[in-house]
């Protein structure tokens, strides 16, 4: 039997981006993508359980610190990994001391290095 794949959530305002992820992780993850964070929220509470939450920082509505300090409040267990283009990381900062991220990735990320911090997630959560 196969080794089931990583249950990736990407949430990002820009369909392009979620494309360019798609394409960087297809066959490495299973991944749903949401276009922006009330969609991504929607995906949480009616998709099966995720293993890895991806978030871009600036989204209209709610940041992605914003969304993965909600998705740490209500699904603890899900890994959470921010993708920021900006320069300002004080935000996410504060977010990684308070636990609600466990790591930060500038973009663009290279798919590799994209792929070893899901695999590290994995490993984080015991998957």
């Amino acid at each position: 039997m196969a080794e089931a794949l990583p249950r990736v959530l990407a949430v990002d305002d820009e369909p392009n981006i979620l494309r360019a992820l798609n394409r960087s992780l297809f066959g490495a993850v299973e991944l749903i993508t949401a276009v922006g964070p009330d969609e991504g929220l929607h995906a949480l509470e009616s998709e099966p359980a995720f293993d890895v939450v991806l978030s871009d920082m600036r989204m209209p509505g709610m940041d992605g610190v914003r969304f993965l300090q909600t998705v740490a409040e209500r699904w603890p267990g899900t890994v959470r990994i921010l993708l920021t283009g900006m320069g300002d990381t004080g935000s996410s900062d504060a977010a990684r001391a308070s636990g609600a991220i466990h790591r930060v990735l500038a973009k663009p990320c290279p798919a590799e290095d994209l792929k070893r911090a899901i695999v590290e997630a994995m490993h984080r959560t015991g998957a």
